[in-house]
Order: structure tokens, then C-alpha cells, then sequence
């Protein structure tokens, strides 16, 4: 006995929906929210607004990390920065601050904000029209190194200057 094309296709496609709930089902119990591992503290990237304001007036989100407090003004982690950012070529865009192809690091106009926090995040996830993000290929120790040197760039000018 032969079915028609159409009943043979129908067929077929009930089986391919039965098959892809069934497996729907089956990924549904085996990523449970209630049961995923909490992050870390040292892994979790701090909770920082990319523009000055936020909706309703209120203030925008601003957390510090463990991480940023260990680099922010440690010398021996600055200067480790500045080799990351020489190795990475991050001078072939910004060049020594001064910008380029990049935005200049060493002014008071900052795209996606000029602190440390969010300066580590575009580093981290990169950001539209040319900066890649780095996500997986620096840990984020160097991630918090490198933004610590670009931090201290208007300084490191300003005293040259001097």
C-alpha cells in the first residue's frame, strides 16, 4: 500500500515536530536555572551603564569590582598594561592616546564611557565600526590591565608635558 506524497510529507513533518519537542523537552530540564552555578565574585563582570544617564531620572548603574579596585593605581599593573596594549597593537588604532583609526584615550570624549569599569568592558565586548572585542582571548586580569594604563594615559601626558 502506497500513501500520497502529501500524507507522506505530513507524516514526516508531524515525526520532525515530535522528534524536535521531545528533545525541547529534554535541553529544558538539563539547563534548569535553579541549578546553574552562581558566578564566581571574581568572574562577574560589574553592572556599569555605558552612557551618563538612565531612564526615569534615576542614577545610572556604577559597580566597582574586586578586579578594578586591584589595578586601578598599582604602578606594576599599569605598567603591564602598557605592554598589553603595545603586544595587542591597540597603538595601531589609538596610537599612544592619541588616536587614529581609533578615538583618541587621552581626552575628555569618551564614546561608551571614560571610566575604568566601562573602559575594561569595551576591551571585553568590543564595540560597533572596528574595536573587536576580546571576550576569550585576554583573561580578564589583562582585560583590567590594559584599561588601567589607558586610564592613566592624561596623566602619564600631562607629566611628560611638565
Amino acid at each position: 500500500m502506497t500513501f500520497p506524497a502529501t500524507a507522506t510529507r505530513a507524516l514526516a513533518a508531524v515525526m520532525l515536530l515530535a522528534g524536535s519537542l521531545a528533545a525541547c523537552g529534554e535541553q529544558a530540564s538539563t539547563t534548569d536555572a535553579t541549578t546553574a552555578p552562581e558566578p564566581a565574585e571574581t568572574d562577574r563582570v560589574p553592572a556599569i551603564a555605558q552612557v551618563p544617564f538612565a531612564p526615569g531620572g534615576r542614577e545610572p548603574p556604577r559597580e566597582q569590582s574586586e578586579a578594578m579596585r586591584a589595578v586601578m593605581d598599582d604602578p606594576e599593573q599599569i605598567a603591564a598594561g602598557r605592554q598589553l596594549y603595545l603586544a595587542m597593537n591597540c597603538v595601531g588604532c589609538h596610537s599612544h592616546g592619541g588616536g587614529g583609526m581609533g578615538p583618541a584615550l587621552i581626552d575628555d570624549t569618551w564614546i561608551y564611557g571614560g571610566e575604568i569599569e566601562n573602559i575594561a568592558a569595551t576591551i571585553r565586548e568590543g564595540r560597533p565600526n572596528g574595536m573587536p572585542s576580546y571576550r576569550g582571548f585576554l583573561p580578564e586580569e589583562q582585560i583590567w590591565q590594559i584599561a588601567a594604563y589607558v586610564r592613566a594615559m592624561p596623566e602619564a601626558v600631562d607629566q611628560a608635558s611638565q
